[in-house]
């Protein structure tokens, strides 16, 4: 069963952001990578959310392939609630809090 999912504002302020960073490092395709990358990854989470460890509270966490940045997500009912895609040289806590 595939999940629906949400990404909640401050994720997706996130993710816009972490794109912007890669479209100014002037590597042609760089921030379409990593915007796949972070699709490929959501896809995984939706098809088996319950293969992720809970790592606090009831959020689990994955990592998109060859990009340095964490997906934090809970499940509720039947939809993946993303509350944070984040750059892991970040204070874990500002993810954290959010939920």
């Amino acid at each position: 069963m595939k999940y629906k999912y949400q990404i909640t504002p401050a994720a997706r302020d996130e993710f816009r952001m972490a794109r912007e960073w890669y479209q100014q490092q002037h590597v042609k395709g760089l921030s379409d990578r990593f915007a796949q990358a972070v699709k490929d990854c959501i896809i995984k989470i939706r098809e088996n959310p319950l293969a992720y460890a809970v790592r606090y509270k009831n959020v689990r966490i994955a990592h998109p392939e060859k990009f340095p940045y964490s997906i934090h997500f809970y499940p509720e009912n039947n939809t993946l609630i993303i509350t944070s895609i984040i750059y892991q040289g970040r204070n874990p806590l500002i993810a954290r809090r959010r939920v």
